[in-house]
């Protein structure tokens, strides 16, 4: 009977946001989670927030607590992403089952298979299993393009310094260069010590930086300033000509 009692007590404290038709949302001391028809706790309350999809179409949502929340939808499949009291955000999924554990500051948007994580400030790569994939120990990454990410990081003289990694987290290229631009033409420009080359979308070097200055690609070529004079490259690194002009427009 004390048993009873109690139970019926903790039941009184839970208040709902009806969810479709076969769930809703309770709350236990500011805690929130999903129970169903049949009287069973699917989520169990210990989420700050929860959110799901009236429409997913629409994007529309029907808890009135929403608070930077964020769904998502991989293949027929739903989750949830969810914030505890301390902040820290993690991935459920449509039966409550733990995705992603509860530790992150903040969980970016899935783009080309991949979502940013956050840790102290520091970013890093899940894939749509909810596997870390890259650490998060970087100041900054980029999208995943062709297998490989971006990355930024600050040397001990406070220098910023990027490289290029691939999914294995192996770094293709060193922390050693001064900027890595975005690619054009499947080339980034690179720049390591005021001088500028090329690598391709998966980190590998064409053109050793050795140029005064380097622009994107256009049409396969790309002007590059030799000492004061001016030449082309093509895509494999190979200069096209052998002269150089003290003029000499893009393509």
């Amino acid at each position: 009977m004390k048993k009873l009692l109690i139970f019926m007590a903790i039941v009184l404290l839970y208040t709902g946001c009806t969810y479709k038709d076969d769930a809703t949302t309770v709350t236990v001391a500011k805690k929130e989670g999903l129970i169903n028809r049949d009287g069973e706790i699917e989520v169990k309350p210990i989420y700050k927030d929860m959110s799901y999809l009236k429409d997913i179409d629409s994007n529309t949502y029907v808890h009135p607590h929403y608070i930077n929340l964020h769904w998502l939808h991989i293949g027929d499949e739903e989750f949830a992403v969810v914030r505890n009291v301390d902040d820290k955000y993690g991935i459920i999924g449509r039966d409550g089952k733990l995705k992603l554990k509860v530790i992150f500051d903040s969980i970016g948007e899935f783009f080309n298979g991949y979502a940013k994580v956050e840790v102290d400030k520091k970013f890093g790569l899940i894939n749509e299993k909810f596997e870390v994939v890259v650490k998060p120990i970087y100041d900054e990454l980029r999208d995943v393009l062709d297998g490989s990410v971006i990355v930024r990081n600050y040397d001990k003289n406070k220098k910023t310094k990027y490289g290029c990694l691939n999914l294995d987290n192996e770094l293709v290229a060193s922390l050693d260069y001064d900027m890595i631009y975005l690619s054009n033409e499947g080339r980034m420009r690179i720049v390591k010590d005021d001088k500028w080359g090329f690598m391709d979308t998966k980190c590998n070097v064409i053109v050793e930086p050795k140029y005064a200055f380097a622009d994107d690609y256009s049409k396969g070529i790309a002007r590059v300033e030799k000492g004061k004079l001016w030449t082309y490259l093509n895509l494999d690194g190979e200069e096209i000509t052998r002269k150089a002009f003290e003029k000499a427009d893009n393509f």
